[in-house]
C-alpha cells in the first residue's frame, strides 16, 4: 500500500533535497538505525548535513558491533 507521509509514495520521484532533509531530521529518534541508499543522489548530497544535524542534537554514531555492546 502507498504511504502518504512524505517518505514513501509508490511511483513518485525522490523529494527535493530540502524536503528530504526535513523528513529525515524531524524523525531522528534514540536507537535509530538509519538506512540511506548510496545510489540516491539526494541521500549522497545530504549525508554531511544529516550527520551534522544529528550530532548537534546530541546523537552519536557507532558501528553495529559497538551498538550491541
Amino acid at each position: 500500500s502507498d504511504r502518504n507521509d512524505g517518505r514513501i509514495i509508490k511511483g513518485k520521484k525522490q523529494p527535493q533535497e530540502q524536503e528530504a532533509l526535513k523528513i529525515i531530521t524531524e524523525n531522528f529518534h534514540s536507537g535509530e538505525i538509519m538506512l540511506l541508499h548510496g545510489n540516491s543522489k539526494t541521500n549522497t548530497n545530504l549525508l554531511a548535513q544529516i550527520i551534522k544535524q544529528a550530532r548537534e542534537q546530541g546523537y552519536e554514531f557507532a558501528s553495529l558491533e559497538e551498538y550491541q555492546e
